[in-house]
């Protein structure tokens, strides 16, 4: 079987979404694996589960930042270091 495309998931929220990407993810011929889940909020419950599962997490809230483009700076910045090749939007607010 070839590498599995890495997959970054994008959450706000609680996780429920994520948490039916991760289960997806746990089948052993499923062709991607979550490798970072980034949240603009530090109280995201959907961070627990990933940190349970064993994956990555970051936090770049948003408001520390003096405009968009330094946010969405921040966000590829992370993304790119964990070589994520496939983002997810799982219940991100920050369209």
């Amino acid at each position: 079987m070839s590498e599995k495309l890495k997959v970054g998931v994008l959450i706000s929220g609680r996780g429920s979404n994520l948490q039916a990407l991760m289960t997806a993810c746990a089948a052993p011929d499923f062709p991607a694996e979550v490798v970072l889940v980034l949240s603009n909020r530090a109280d995201a419950g959907g961070l627990e589960y990933a940190a349970a599962a064993g994956i990555a997490t970051k936090v770049i809230n948003h408001k520390d930042f003096d405009n968009r483009e330094a946010f969405d700076d921040a966000m590829h910045n992370v993304l790119t270091k964990s070589q994520v090749e496939f983002i997810c939007l799982a219940g991100f607010m920050r369209l």
